[in-house]
């Protein structure tokens, strides 16, 4: 009776356990969805476009989707700056700023618009450096900005912009269907870790 007593208290625990994983699963799916959607700002609110992987001196996929919403997001807010923020690393010839910023050239973004950030590694050093950026360019650190990304990656980016005391208000852009279910369910586990550990 006792092991049959062990086994069900057993059984009941890997249930709570497996409930819980999947309603902390569905929470961050839906922070994410959330996060993702697009709002409208002043004409002159300053962007940060956070960086992805370059091969070499070629932007990955993920990189020319954000950098396509930075395009976008510039021409219809013509008084608006931008930080290109992402720094180089293993196999990449040219740091990921760098890149979006000679793409951004080529498609006709006046230079002068342009802030170029490649020191940071992550996604908060990203936001920390392109503050210290704005705050030279304008003047004074803007409470509201721009946060430039994937849909997927929003949420943690927005979450990370607030604790720098930033207003940050989301400009996604558009991830290709067959980069959707890898890098998505990458960012819920890394949504997770943030809830934990980041605070």
């Amino acid at each position: 009776m006792k092991v049959k007593r062990m086994m069900k208290v057993v059984l009941l625990i890997i249930a709570i356990c497996i409930l819980a994983g999947l309603l902390l699963v569905a929470a961050a799916v839906i922070s994410i969805e959330r996060a993702a959607k697009t709002q409208t700002v002043p004409a002159d609110t300053p962007a940060i476009v956070l960086g992805c992987r370059v091969k070499g001196e070629v932007p990955s996929r993920i990189l020319s989707e954000r950098t396509n919403a930075a395009y976008d997001y510039l021409q219809t807010h013509e008084q608006a700056v931008a930080v290109l923020s992402g720094g180089m690393g293993e196999g990449e010839l040219i740091s990921e700023a760098e890149c979006m910023k000679r793409l951004l050239l080529e498609r006709g973004i006046d230079e002068k618009r342009l802030l170029i950030e490649d020191q940071s590694v992550n996604t908060q050093t990203n936001l920390s450096n392109s503050q210290k950026l704005l705050a030279e360019a304008l003047g004074e650190t803007p409470s509201q900005v721009v946060i430039i990304t994937s849909e997927f990656h929003e949420y943690r980016a927005i979450f990370h912009a607030k604790q720098l005391g930033f207003q940050p208000v989301a400009y996604a852009s558009k991830t290709g269907i067959s980069y959707k279910i890898p890098f998505y369910l990458r960012e819920i586990v890394a949504v997770i870790y943030t809830w934990f550990f980041r605070r």
